[in-house]
């Protein structure tokens, strides 16, 4: 585990999030709270986590639900938290595609030691990205492999197979790139495809967000996304990709 494990904390319990936050962060890690489904939502957008840490019993939408959306569509970790703790919820949320079930009240040096043991068994090394079996290796074959964006669990494959874990704004841009290759494609339609057409507040998010979408594709790949910027029009994608589900 390093200082750079960004954790999420799910709970609408305020005393009981702010201890688990102090004790995450003491012992090294990046952790954030939010007390509810839409507060998470808006907090992904923003950054990326390594690990959710959800509460069952939230207002409005419950853990249960955020559980199975958040699968549906990422491979990040994710530890229920609750007070349910019969056997049937138990299995409901591990039938969901939760990693762990914790019922409260846990104990936090617990907690660290299943977030630790699940992020060591998600990564080869820090900073690394988990090589797909079967892809080509690192060379001449990869050389002529594309890129391949998976738009239902947002995650994008290198030409050698490494895995980059894409937020929900990253991938609508990607996916928006992809889709006309090689093309200029304008500020204004890609900053629609991330969801906030027309908004010039949100100009300099669309740069925000391409400088971490490539340096992430470079960090866990060590090769360039080609992804160019066209001075007073936008961005291009200038490589070989394909999309799958």
């Amino acid at each position: 585990m390093t200082a750079a494990t960004r954790v999420l904390v799910i709970e609408d319990d305020e005393d009981l999030r702010d201890t688990v936050l102090r004790y995450l962060r003491g012992v090294g890690m990046l952790a954030h709270g939010v007390d509810s489904a839409e507060k998470l939502d808006a907090e992904l957008e923003r950054q990326d986590f390594d690990a959710v840490v959800c509460d069952v019993n939230l207002p409005g939408e419950d853990g249960f639900s955020v559980l199975a959306r958040l699968r549906s569509r990422s491979a990040m970790r994710i530890v229920m938290l609750t007070a349910r703790g019969m056997l049937n919820d138990r299995l409901h949320g591990l039938g969901l595609g939760a990693d762990y079930y914790l019922v409260k009240p846990v104990n936090l040096r617990e907690l660290e030691m299943v977030l630790n043991n699940l992020l060591q068994r998600s990564q080869e090394t820090p900073g690394q990205g988990t090589r797909e079996p079967g892809v080509a290796e690192a060379g001449e074959l990869a050389a002529h492999a594309p890129w391949r964006y998976h738009y239902t669990t947002w995650l994008l494959l290198s030409p050698t197979g490494e895995r980059v874990q894409l937020s929900n704004a990253e991938a609508r841009l990607l996916q928006c790139l992809i889709e006309q290759p090689r093309e200029v494609v304008d500020r204004g339609t890609l900053l629609a495809a991330m969801g906030r057409p027309g908004l010039e507040a949100y100009e300099r998010n669309l740069d925000v967000t391409v400088s971490r979408l490539r340096r992430k594709a470079e960090q866990a790949s060590g090769e360039k996304l080609p992804i160019v910027a066209v001075r007073g029009e936008g961005y291009s994608f200038q490589g070989d990709a394909r999309i799958e589900p």
